[in-house]
């Protein structure tokens, strides 16, 4: 059975998501890490909390599924 074209464009938003954020969600994980690693009783006063990047905006999926679609759409 063919995905109509609403299916379609959700699958390609949830693509873009996907594709945007996991690369976020790895380099906070990352920087946490190192944070409570490098935390100690002594230091928490002082050990300044990491800056964390910002998940993508709801324009930079759009632009991304865009990006796909017309990938896509090459014959």
């Amino acid at each position: 059975m063919s995905k109509t074209p609403y299916e379609i464009r959700l699958e390609l938003l949830k693509m873009a998501n996907e594709i945007l954020a996991t690369p976020v969600f790895q380099s906070r994980d990352a920087k946490l890490q190192e944070y409570h690693s490098k935390i100690t009783d002594a230091n928490r006063e002082t050990l300044a909390f990491p800056t964390l990047p910002d998940f993508p905006s709801s324009t930079d999926i759009v632009a991304k599924a865009e990006e796909l679609k017309k990938f896509v759409d090459q014959a």
